[in-house]
Parts: C-alpha cells; sequence; structure tokens
C-alpha cells in the first residue's frame, strides 16, 4: 500500500509511456512541485464526467522542460507502475489515495503472441505513417508490445481502461492485439476511401 496524490485526466496513462503536461491549476502545480520536491510519484487515473477510475497508473516527472513566470510549468512525466485505489482523501487541495500496486512481472506464455503483436504494430505504422521498424519492436517484451498497442492514439479511452485493468499477460495481449486489429480495419479503409475519392478522411468518427 501506498499514499499517493492523483491526477484525474481524460487519458489513460500506461507504465513506460511518455506523458508530457502542462500544469496550470493551482492545485496542481502545487501537487506537481511536491511530487518534484520529495521525488514521489503522483496517480494518473482516466476521468469522464463525474466519475473516476479505480485502476490507474503511477508517473514520475522526468524533466521539468519550462517554468513560467506566473507559476504554471511544463513537464515531461513517465508511466511507472499500475494500481488499484483502495480509498480517497478528498480533504486537501487535491486528491490523495491510498492505493495498492498491481503486479506486471509475467509475460505471455503463448510466444505468437509477441509475434502477432508486432506485425500488427507495423501493419499500423505503415497505414498511420509513422516510423517504426520490426528490430526495435522485436527487442521489446511481450508486457511492452502490450501496453505499447494500448498506448496508440487511435484506440478508443473506454477499450484503453478496460486494457490497463487486465492482470494476466496472455490476456491483456491478446486483448490489445483484438484492439489493434480492428483499429487497423479502420485505417485500411480510410486508405481505400482516400484513394478512391482523392480526400483525407477524419478517422476520429471510426475509431470510438
Amino acid at each position: 500500500m501506498a499514499v499517493i496524490p492523483i491526477f484525474p485526466l481524460h487519458l489513460v496513462l500506461f507504465p513506460s509511456v511518455p506523458l508530457p503536461l502542462h500544469i496550470f491549476e493551482e492545485r496542481y502545480r502545487e501537487m506537481i512541485n511536491r511530487c518534484i520536491e520529495q521525488s514521489i510519484p503522483f496517480g494518473v487515473v482516466y476521468h469522464k464526467g463525474e466519475s473516476m477510475e479505480s485502476v490507474g497508473c503511477s508517473a514520475v516527472v522526468q524533466e521539468v522542460i519550462k517554468r513560467y513566470d506566473d507559476g504554471r510549468l511544463d513537464i515531461l512525466s513517465v508511466g511507472g507502475e499500475r494500481f488499484e485505489i483502495e480509498s480517497v482523501d478528498e480533504s486537501g487541495l487535491y486528491l490523495e489515495a491510498t492505493v495498492r500496486y498491481l503486479p506486471d512481472d509475467g509475460e505471455p506464455d503463448d510466444e505468437s503472441l509477441a509475434i502477432d503483436a508486432v506485425n500488427e504494430i507495423l501493419k499500423y505504422a505503415f497505414y498511420a505513417e509513422v516510423a517504426l521498424d520490426r528490430k526495435t519492436l522485436s527487442a521489446l517484451r511481450p508486457t511492452q508490445l502490450a501496453f505499447l498497442i494500448a498506448g496508440i492514439e487511435v484506440i478508443g479511452m473506454e477499450s484503453k481502461q478496460e486494457l490497463l485493468t487486465i492482470n494476466d499477460p496472455d490476456e491483456r495481449l491478446r486483448a490489445a492485439l483484438k484492439n489493434l486489429r480492428q483499429a487497423n480495419q479502420q485505417l485500411m479503409a480510410a486508405a481505400q476511401l482516400k484513394k478512391v475519392t482523392g480526400t483525407d478522411i477524419d478517422l476520429s468518427d471510426l475509431m470510438n
């Protein structure tokens, strides 16, 4: 168990994934400065409407990119460990929570899942015009591949949150692959439409 400050955001963070942030609210400026001074993590939790999810991911401030005269700051943080919230303290300027960190030590038993994951990521990179190569991807552990897929922008937030909650490494990578295959089908369809019509297709309505 640990007690960490909580930053509710309309996004889902995964371990090892970079997260640049512009901090402007007074309460979160205080929170981030405390995290920097005390070298402690903060928790990123998906927040939608009035509800906040119970499973999130810790983040550590890797670099302060810029401090503004009015106290705002730009930071680069990176995802740390998945956690589940046990209780929330709302008495302070910002939320704090007692969290239980979730294990991420295991790797999928099905080795073919990693091969499929690399192939699907490369397919996505081709259609999304993203620079990735097989050698770099093949060097990643299957768990890292799952989190890489989960962090892809075209996968919807609800799907991302579902992936974050999965503890079993085989189940997580299998679910991530399912989401990526669906996204790739949409990208392929958009590419074909562009070829026929000669215009770019807005994928935002197709992906979610």
